[in-house]
């Protein structure tokens, strides 16, 4: 049986690399922070309500960069400066 603590622990390092997954790799970053969140339900600390912001910070910022990803590359097609494989 896990301790008292640890799903807040494990939650607030789920947030930290969610945070930092967003940003590198955003699928992944996503996946991160709703596990995080998940986890963060399971307990009332003061920990697991950094944990929660850091996650949904970090989902955010996945959204956010997934968007800029594919608005970029878009735009860049449709500029004719990256070749689109639809054609």
């Amino acid at each position: 049986m896990a301790k008292e603590g640890d799903f807040s622990e494990i939650s607030y390092v789920l947030g930290i690399l969610s945070i930092t997954f967003g940003i590198l790799q955003p699928i992944f970053g996503f996946g991160m922070g709703i596990a995080g969140l998940i986890l963060t339900s399971r307990e009332s600390s003061p920990l697991s309500k950094k944990a929660k912001k850091l996650n949904i910070i970090g989902i955010a910022v996945s959204v956010i960069v997934t968007l800029i990803l594919i608005l970029g590359s878009s735009y860049l097609i449709s500029k004719g400066l990256l070749p689109s494989t639809l054609k």
